[in-house]
C-alpha cells in the first residue's frame, strides 16, 4: 500500500513538473518572440535613421560631414524632415527654440536656398559658443545668428513658467519655428509658451516644427496649442521621437 502511494505520488509530481516545464517552454517562445520583434524594430528604425543620415549629407553637401552626437542632436530623420521643408519653402527668417545640430543645417539650406536666416534661442552660453563654433568651421555665419536667451519668469495663461528671455528676437515676421528646447526636465509642459508667446509674430503660412513630440508632455502640450489656436491644423509624423508639424490651415497630405 506505501509503495502504491509513494508511486502515485510520484506520478502526481511529475505531472505537475512537466506542466510546469510546458509553461516555461511557452514564456521561453513568447519571450524570444518579443525579443526577436524589439531586434526588427531597432533593426529598421536604425536602417531609416541612416537613410536620413545619407540624405542630409548628401543633399546639403557637407563634405565636413555632420558633428552628430546622439546624447543630444535631433535625430537624422527629424533634421531631414525640417531640411526638406526649409528647402522647398525657402523661409526667410526661421526662428529655433535651442541650438546646436538643427541650426547648422538650417543655416546650411539658407545658404543653398540663397537666402533666409536662422535666429536660434539657447539658453545655456557654453551651447551657445559650441554652435557659433560649428557655424564658423562651415562658413555659414552669415545665415545664422546664435542669440544668448537665458531662461527667464514668464506668465502665460494663468501659469509661471521658465522660457527664453524675448529681448534679443528680431522684431520680423517668422516663417518657420522649430521648437526642441527647453529641456522638458526644467518644468511640466516646458516648450508650451512657445506659441502663446510668439504666435503674434508667426506669418500666415509659418510651419511650426515641435521635435520629441511623442512624449507625454508634448502631446499635452499640442492639445493645449489646438485648443487655444483654433486655427492652427496638426499632424503628427512619425520620426524617432515624434514630430508635431503645426500650421495656419489645412496640412497638406
Amino acid at each position: 500500500m506505501l509503495i502504491l502511494l509513494l508511486l502515485a505520488s510520484a506520478l502526481v509530481l511529475l505531472a505537475l513538473l512537466f506542466l510546469r516545464l510546458g509553461r516555461l517552454h511557452r514564456l521561453i517562445e513568447e519571450r524570444d518572440g518579443r525579443l526577436e520583434q524589439r531586434i526588427e524594430r531597432e533593426v529598421r528604425g536604425l536602417f531609416h535613421q541612416l537613410e536620413s543620415y545619407s540624405f542630409l549629407r548628401d543633399r546639403l553637401d557637407l563634405r565636413q560631414g555632420l558633428p552628430y552626437s546622439r546624447n543630444w542632436s535631433a535625430s537624422p530623420d527629424f533634421l531631414k524632415l525640417i531640411a526638406e521643408h526649409c528647402l522647398e519653402a525657402r523661409p526667410s527668417v526661421i526662428l529655433e527654440c535651442s541650438s546646436g545640430l538643427t541650426t547648422l543645417v538650417l543655416a546650411r539650406c539658407c545658404q543653398l536656398n540663397g537666402q533666409g536666416r536662422v535666429y536660434s534661442l539657447e539658453n545655456g552660453e557654453e551651447f551657445a559658443v559650441t554652435t557659433r563654433g560649428h557655424l564658423h568651421r562651415y562658413g555659414l555665419d552669415e545665415y545664422a545668428t546664435v542669440l544668448h536667451a537665458p531662461l527667464e519668469g514668464h506668465r502665460v495663461n494663468g501659469r509661471d513658467f521658465s522660457w527664453y528671455a524675448l529681448s534679443g528676437i528680431p522684431d520680423q515676421t517668422i516663417d518657420m519655428l522649430v521648437i526642441d528646447g527647453p529641456p522638458g526636465f526644467i518644468q511640466r509642459h516646458s516648450r508650451y509658451p512657445a506659441l502663446p508667446l510668439l504666435f503674434g509674430r508667426l506669418s500666415g503660412s509659418c510651419a511650426i516644427f515641435l521635435d520629441d513630440a511623442a512624449r507625454q508632455d508634448e502631446r499635452e502640450i499640442v492639445e493645449s496649442w489646438k485648443k487655444e489656436f483654433p486655427a492652427i491644423r496638426h499632424e503628427f509624423i512619425r520620426t524617432e521621437r515624434g514630430c508635431s508639424l503645426l500650421r495656419r490651415g489645412p496640412v497638406r497630405d
